[in-house]
Protein backbone atom coordinates (compact mmCIF):
# COMPACT_ATOMS: atom_id res chain seq x y z
CA UNK A 1 0.00 0.00 0.00
CA UNK A 2 1.57 3.21 -1.17
CA UNK A 3 1.84 6.08 1.27
CA UNK A 4 -0.20 9.07 0.19
CA UNK A 5 1.77 12.24 -0.43
CA UNK A 6 0.87 15.15 1.75
CA UNK A 7 -0.38 18.15 -0.19
CA UNK A 8 0.15 21.69 1.01
CA UNK A 9 -2.66 24.16 0.58
CA UNK A 10 -1.90 27.83 -0.23
CA UNK A 11 -2.15 28.94 3.40
CA UNK A 12 0.44 26.32 4.43
CA UNK A 13 2.80 27.44 1.64
CA UNK A 14 2.38 31.03 2.79
CA UNK A 15 3.17 30.06 6.39
CA UNK A 16 6.23 28.13 5.17
CA UNK A 17 7.50 31.13 3.20
CA UNK A 18 7.01 33.39 6.20
CA UNK A 19 8.97 30.97 8.40
CA UNK A 20 11.78 30.80 5.84
CA UNK A 21 11.90 34.60 5.61
CA UNK A 22 11.92 34.91 9.40
CA UNK A 23 14.72 32.35 9.67
CA UNK A 24 16.76 34.25 7.09
CA UNK A 25 16.32 37.49 9.03
CA UNK A 26 17.73 35.78 12.12
CA UNK A 27 20.45 33.71 10.46
CA UNK A 28 22.00 36.30 8.12
CA UNK A 29 23.30 38.52 10.98
CA UNK A 30 24.61 35.41 12.73
CA UNK A 31 26.40 34.26 9.57
CA UNK A 32 27.85 37.77 9.16
CA UNK A 33 29.14 37.63 12.74
CA UNK A 34 30.81 34.25 12.17
CA UNK A 35 32.23 35.37 8.83
CA UNK A 36 33.62 38.61 10.25
CA UNK A 37 35.22 36.76 13.15
CA UNK A 38 37.34 34.82 10.63
CA UNK A 39 38.47 37.78 8.51
CA UNK A 40 41.52 39.98 8.59
CA UNK A 41 40.98 43.65 9.55
CA UNK A 42 41.38 44.63 5.89
CA UNK A 43 38.63 42.26 4.76
CA UNK A 44 36.00 43.35 7.28
CA UNK A 45 34.59 46.09 5.05
CA UNK A 46 35.47 44.39 1.79
CA UNK A 47 33.07 43.27 -0.94
CA UNK A 48 33.20 39.58 -0.06
CA UNK A 49 30.71 38.25 2.48
CA UNK A 50 32.94 35.28 3.30
CA UNK A 51 36.64 35.55 4.22
CA UNK A 52 39.27 34.75 1.61
CA UNK A 53 41.22 32.85 4.25
CA UNK A 54 39.84 31.70 7.55
CA UNK A 55 41.83 33.28 10.38
CA UNK A 56 41.10 31.00 13.35
CA UNK A 57 43.74 32.80 15.41
CA UNK A 58 41.27 35.68 15.84
CA UNK A 59 39.60 33.64 18.60
CA UNK A 60 42.77 33.10 20.60
CA UNK A 61 43.78 36.72 20.01
CA UNK A 62 40.40 37.89 21.27
CA UNK A 63 40.76 35.87 24.47
CA UNK A 64 44.24 37.29 25.04
CA UNK A 65 43.33 40.89 24.15
CA UNK A 66 41.12 41.24 27.23
CA UNK A 67 41.14 39.49 30.64
CA UNK A 68 38.56 37.06 29.27
CA UNK A 69 38.71 34.47 32.03
CA UNK A 70 38.56 37.13 34.75
CA UNK A 71 35.40 38.51 33.16
CA UNK A 72 34.05 34.96 32.86
CA UNK A 73 34.64 34.41 36.58
CA UNK A 74 32.88 37.67 37.43
CA UNK A 75 29.93 36.71 35.23
CA UNK A 76 29.63 33.32 36.93
CA UNK A 77 29.83 34.93 40.39
CA UNK A 78 26.73 36.91 39.45
CA UNK A 79 25.02 34.19 37.42
CA UNK A 80 25.04 31.22 39.81
CA UNK A 81 23.47 32.85 42.91
CA UNK A 82 21.06 34.83 40.72
CA UNK A 83 19.75 31.64 39.12
CA UNK A 84 19.46 29.94 42.52
CA UNK A 85 17.65 32.90 44.06
CA UNK A 86 15.32 33.42 41.11
CA UNK A 87 14.27 29.78 40.81
CA UNK A 88 13.87 29.19 44.55
CA UNK A 89 12.03 32.38 45.53
CA UNK A 90 10.01 32.35 42.30
CA UNK A 91 8.83 28.79 42.97
CA UNK A 92 8.11 29.56 46.62
CA UNK A 93 6.06 32.67 45.74
CA UNK A 94 4.23 30.82 42.98
CA UNK A 95 3.39 27.99 45.39
CA UNK A 96 1.85 30.49 47.79
CA UNK A 97 -0.34 32.01 45.07
CA UNK A 98 -1.29 28.62 43.62
CA UNK A 99 -2.13 26.73 46.82
CA UNK A 100 -2.74 29.12 49.72
CA UNK A 101 -5.97 31.04 50.31
CA UNK A 102 -5.64 34.30 52.20
CA UNK A 103 -7.33 37.69 52.31
CA UNK A 104 -6.26 39.99 49.50
CA UNK A 105 -4.69 37.20 47.48
CA UNK A 106 -6.19 38.24 44.13
CA UNK A 107 -5.48 41.92 44.74
CA UNK A 108 -1.87 41.17 45.62
CA UNK A 109 -1.51 39.01 42.52
CA UNK A 110 -2.95 41.76 40.31
CA UNK A 111 -0.48 44.24 41.79
CA UNK A 112 2.29 41.75 41.05
CA UNK A 113 1.17 41.47 37.43
CA UNK A 114 0.90 45.25 37.17
CA UNK A 115 4.61 45.57 37.92
CA UNK A 116 5.29 43.81 34.62
CA UNK A 117 3.94 46.89 32.84
CA UNK A 118 6.54 49.16 34.43
CA UNK A 119 9.61 49.74 32.22
CA UNK A 120 12.87 48.96 33.97
CA UNK A 121 13.94 52.58 33.44
CA UNK A 122 11.23 53.73 35.86
CA UNK A 123 12.77 51.89 38.82
CA UNK A 124 16.38 52.23 37.67
CA UNK A 125 17.28 55.48 39.45
CA UNK A 126 15.46 54.74 42.77
CA UNK A 127 17.08 51.30 42.91
CA UNK A 128 20.51 52.73 42.20
CA UNK A 129 20.10 55.41 44.88
CA UNK A 130 18.99 52.75 47.37
CA UNK A 131 22.09 50.61 46.81
CA UNK A 132 24.29 53.72 46.82
CA UNK A 133 22.95 54.80 50.22
CA UNK A 134 23.87 51.43 51.75
CA UNK A 135 27.29 51.45 50.09
CA UNK A 136 26.86 48.48 47.75
CA UNK A 137 27.85 50.15 44.47
CA UNK A 138 30.91 48.80 42.66
CA UNK A 139 30.08 45.34 43.99
CA UNK A 140 28.21 42.32 42.67
CA UNK A 141 25.50 42.46 45.37
CA UNK A 142 23.16 44.91 43.59
CA UNK A 143 23.07 42.47 40.68
CA UNK A 144 22.43 39.43 42.91
CA UNK A 145 20.22 40.49 45.82
CA UNK A 146 17.04 41.33 43.81
CA UNK A 147 16.86 37.67 42.72
CA UNK A 148 16.20 36.61 46.33
CA UNK A 149 13.08 38.77 46.68
CA UNK A 150 10.47 37.01 44.57
CA UNK A 151 12.36 36.07 41.43
CA UNK A 152 10.45 38.41 39.11
CA UNK A 153 6.75 38.87 38.36
CA UNK A 154 6.83 37.01 35.05
CA UNK A 155 8.61 34.00 36.56
CA UNK A 156 6.12 33.84 39.43
CA UNK A 157 3.22 34.05 37.00
CA UNK A 158 4.66 31.30 34.77
CA UNK A 159 5.30 28.86 37.62
CA UNK A 160 2.02 29.69 39.37
CA UNK A 161 -0.04 28.96 36.27
CA UNK A 162 1.74 25.62 35.92
CA UNK A 163 1.25 24.70 39.57
CA UNK A 164 -2.45 25.47 39.36
CA UNK A 165 -2.76 22.65 36.82
CA UNK A 166 -1.43 20.10 39.30
CA UNK A 167 -4.38 18.27 40.95
CA UNK A 168 -5.03 19.23 44.56
CA UNK A 169 -5.69 15.58 45.31
CA UNK A 170 -1.93 15.12 45.50
CA UNK A 171 -1.76 17.69 48.31
CA UNK A 172 -4.63 16.05 50.15
CA UNK A 173 -3.05 12.59 49.88
CA UNK A 174 0.22 13.98 51.20
CA UNK A 175 -1.58 15.61 54.14
CA UNK A 176 -3.19 12.27 54.97
CA UNK A 177 0.26 10.67 54.97
CA UNK A 178 1.47 13.29 57.47
CA UNK A 179 3.35 15.64 55.15
CA UNK A 180 3.55 19.34 55.96
CA UNK A 181 3.44 22.29 53.58
CA UNK A 182 7.22 22.42 53.07
CA UNK A 183 7.38 18.70 52.29
CA UNK A 184 4.56 19.04 49.77
CA UNK A 185 6.36 21.96 48.15
CA UNK A 186 9.80 20.33 48.02
CA UNK A 187 8.80 16.73 47.28
CA UNK A 188 5.69 17.11 45.12
CA UNK A 189 5.30 20.57 43.61
CA UNK A 190 8.93 21.22 42.71
CA UNK A 191 9.56 17.85 40.98
CA UNK A 192 6.30 18.11 39.02
CA UNK A 193 7.13 21.71 38.05
CA UNK A 194 10.50 20.79 36.59
CA UNK A 195 9.58 22.09 33.12
CA UNK A 196 8.66 25.69 34.11
CA UNK A 197 11.57 25.82 36.56
CA UNK A 198 13.98 24.91 33.77
CA UNK A 199 12.32 27.51 31.55
CA UNK A 200 12.80 30.14 34.25
CA UNK A 201 16.42 29.02 34.62
CA UNK A 202 16.98 29.54 30.90
CA UNK A 203 15.36 32.99 31.00
CA UNK A 204 17.52 33.93 33.98
CA UNK A 205 20.68 32.60 32.39
CA UNK A 206 20.05 34.56 29.20
CA UNK A 207 19.21 37.71 31.10
CA UNK A 208 22.30 37.66 33.34
CA UNK A 209 24.71 36.34 30.71
CA UNK A 210 23.79 39.09 28.24
CA UNK A 211 23.15 41.86 30.76
CA UNK A 212 25.01 45.03 29.85
CA UNK A 213 23.02 47.77 31.56
CA UNK A 214 23.18 46.41 35.12
CA UNK A 215 26.96 45.89 35.31
CA UNK A 216 27.52 49.17 33.48
CA UNK A 217 25.63 51.07 36.19
CA UNK A 218 26.88 49.32 39.32
CA UNK A 219 30.44 48.23 38.44
CA UNK A 220 33.10 50.91 38.15
CA UNK A 221 36.43 49.06 38.19
CA UNK A 222 37.68 47.04 35.23
CA UNK A 223 38.61 44.01 37.34
CA UNK A 224 34.91 43.54 38.18
CA UNK A 225 33.63 43.75 34.60
CA UNK A 226 31.48 40.97 33.17
CA UNK A 227 31.82 39.43 29.71
CA UNK A 228 29.15 41.73 28.27
CA UNK A 229 31.04 44.79 29.47
CA UNK A 230 34.36 43.33 28.37
CA UNK A 231 33.27 43.44 24.73
CA UNK A 232 33.40 47.24 24.88
CA UNK A 233 37.18 47.04 25.31
CA UNK A 234 37.52 46.17 21.63
CA UNK A 235 36.19 49.63 20.79
CA UNK A 236 38.98 52.18 20.78
CA UNK A 237 38.71 55.94 20.55
CA UNK A 238 39.32 56.00 16.80
CA UNK A 239 38.75 52.45 15.58
CA UNK A 240 37.03 49.16 16.39
CA UNK A 241 38.70 45.77 16.04
CA UNK A 242 35.67 44.20 14.41
CA UNK A 243 37.17 40.80 13.66
CA UNK A 244 38.24 40.18 17.26
CA UNK A 245 35.05 41.76 18.60
CA UNK A 246 32.97 39.33 16.56
CA UNK A 247 35.20 36.42 17.62
CA UNK A 248 34.70 37.28 21.30
CA UNK A 249 30.96 37.69 20.63
CA UNK A 250 30.77 34.17 19.19
CA UNK A 251 32.63 32.75 22.19
CA UNK A 252 30.22 34.46 24.58
CA UNK A 253 27.21 33.40 22.52
CA UNK A 254 28.09 29.68 22.41
CA UNK A 255 27.14 28.74 26.02
CA UNK A 256 23.69 30.29 25.63
CA UNK A 257 23.09 28.47 22.33
CA UNK A 258 24.27 25.14 23.74
CA UNK A 259 22.09 25.54 26.84
CA UNK A 260 19.03 26.37 24.76
CA UNK A 261 19.44 23.39 22.41
CA UNK A 262 19.98 21.00 25.33
CA UNK A 263 17.01 22.25 27.37
CA UNK A 264 14.63 23.32 24.59
CA UNK A 265 12.28 20.39 25.33
CA UNK A 266 11.76 21.58 28.90
CA UNK A 267 11.63 25.19 27.73
CA UNK A 268 8.68 24.43 25.44
CA UNK A 269 6.95 22.38 28.14
CA UNK A 270 7.55 25.11 30.70
CA UNK A 271 5.63 27.72 28.74
CA UNK A 272 2.81 25.25 27.99
CA UNK A 273 0.38 25.47 30.91
CA UNK A 274 -1.55 22.40 29.73
CA UNK A 275 1.49 20.15 30.21
CA UNK A 276 1.42 20.41 34.01
CA UNK A 277 0.29 16.82 34.46
CA UNK A 278 0.61 14.18 31.77
CA UNK A 279 -1.23 10.89 31.61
Amino acid sequence: MQATQRKFNPSQWLALLILIAGSAIVLVPLLWTVSTSLKTPAEVFGDSFFPQKWIWSNYSDAVQAIPFFLFLRNTLIILVPTMIGTVFTGALSAYGFARFNFRGKQTLFLILLATMMLPSQVTLIPTFLLFKQVGLTNSFLPLILPAFFGGGAFNIFLIRQFMRGIPRELDESAFVDGANRWQIFSRIMVPLSKAPLIAVSIFTFMGVWNDFQGPLIYLNSNEKYTLALGLSMFKGMYNVEWNMLMAATILIMLPALILFFIAQKYFIEGISISSAVKG
